[in-house]
């Protein structure tokens, strides 16, 4: 990355990707150079006589609560974006800047509403979040009303795969990834499995669309439904012990948050039963710091724990992305953190190109701008739901590097195909 700028080749490409949408900008922004639209800054011919103008995006996302641990790392990675995105906008001379307003919603439904309605009255009509499914179905209909666009990163519930309405999901719906899980599990040789989830939006429809795929290869699967919100899990976790020892139960597929997640886990590594069973998860608990402490990540290598979390395969912009993370915060990315950080580039290019701020005018922009961007989660192109279109998997785990432990790609599940490495 060149000394002094912020801007690497990811959002330099970006920015070519985005020449062609400039147009739709309206008067006022100096775009084209003797008739042909200029592949990098333009001089404006005389100074700019109208002020700086400025528009807010809205965020709802989890800073505390069952996804704070990853809700804390996307924080940064929204202002990485909005820095990026207003850099970019200065350089093409657009007189225009973005700034954010960012709330805490708890991972909770209601608190999610309130921050919703809070930020409408504030007159924010583009809003990114919240997380969990659960929360998209409680802000859906005021959002609707409101005229409010809605960009969830990380909602996968198939039950809000609707068309038409005013929100849209930055990632594929989990009735692909759970046939990408139940591929997993059968390739891993396990037939008999209990899908202990969360009892909410999310879990009941992962669970349900695993049973249906896993069942298709000739698998079997029960479903174990636990409360969410609970501080602790050692009860619901001795239930689970009993009953993957009353089906004879080969394994556990696990669909959780990170921290409901991180403590199942906790007290399934002193069962005796569950301490010797395979494991297996969705995306949900990716990037749990407490995942990595030793004695849990010693567990969870014994046990072949295994995952598999949304990806754009092979896509160079997100390795570099990735390094770029680690080296300003610390941490690499967790799950969604991609997607959360390329949400605010759509947002913000949508808004530019509505050509007013307008919830109705955004929401009409929106897709036009996705299927032409091309980020750090890969290609944003949409589906008639206003749901990610392409998307792959990859198959994570927990590895040892030198005496510390890291998440770790080592597989991939893509068209259906799924492909592990050498000596995983």
């Amino acid at each position: 990355m060149a000394e002094g700028s912020k801007l690497g080749n990811t959002q330099k490409l970006v920015a070519i990707l985005f020449l062609g949408l400039l147009i739709g900008l309206g008067a006022g922004y100096a775009l084209f150079s003797g008739g042909q639209l200029s592949a990098g800054p333009v001089e404006s011919p005389q100074p700019a006589l109208a002020e700086e103008k400025v528009y807010k995006i809205g965020f709802t996302i989890p800073l505390s609560g069952e996804l704070s641990s990853v809700g804390k790392l996307w924080e940064k990675a929204i202002y990485m974006a909005v820095d990026d995105l207003n850099e970019e906008i200065k350089a093409y001379g657009l007189n225009v800047r973005f700034e954010l307003v960012v709330l805490d919603d708890k991972t909770k439904e209601e608190d999610a509403l309130k921050n919703i309605q809070s930020l409408n009255q504030l007159g924010i009509k583009v809003v990114i979040g919240p997380a969990a499914s659960s929360q998209v179905k409680a802000v859906m209909n005021y959002a609707d009303s409101n005229k409010m666009v809605i960009i969830s990163p990380s909602s996968t519930a198939p039950t809000l795969a609707i068309p038409g309405d005013f929100v849209f999901r930055n990632t594929g719906s989990d009735a692909l990834q759970a046939k990408a899980l139940a591929s997993l599990v059968s390739h891993e040789g396990f037939k008999n499995v209990v899908v202990f989830h969360r009892d909410d939006e999310y879990g009941r429809a992962f669970a349900d669309f695993f049973k249906k795929e896993f069942s298709a290869i000739g698998g079997k699967a029960e479903s174990m439904p636990y409360a969410t919100g609970l501080s602790d899990y050692a009860s619901e976790v001795a239930g689970l012990s009993s009953k993957v020892q009353e089906l004879g139960a080969d394994a556990v597929v696990l669909i959780s948050f990170d921290t409901d997640g991180a403590n199942i886990l906790s007290h399934a590594k002193d069962d005796p039963v569950l301490s010797n069973t395979r494991w297996f998860s969705s995306e949900g608990i990716h990037g749990a710091s407490e995942l990595l402490q030793p004695e849990m990540a010693k567990f969870l290598i014994k046990i072949k724990f295994l995952g598999t979390r949304p990806v754009f395969r092979e896509n160079p912009l997100y390795k570099e992305f990735a390094e770029r993370f680690k080296s300003e915060t610390g941490d690499y990315p967790p799950v969604f953190t991609d997607k959360v950080y390329d949400a605010v580039f759509l947002a913000g290019w949508s808004i530019l190109r509505a050509g007013e701020y307008d919830g109705e005018a955004i929401k009409k922009a929106l897709p036009l701008v996705a299927e032409r961007y091309y980020g750090v989660s890969g290609w944003c192109i949409l589906d008639e739901n206003g749901d990610r279109l392409m998307q792959d998997y990859a198959i994570w785990g927990i590895a040892q590097s030198g005496t510390a432990y890291e998440f770790k790609d080592i597989g991939s599940w893509s068209a259906g195909a799924l492909t592990m490495e050498a000596g995983d």
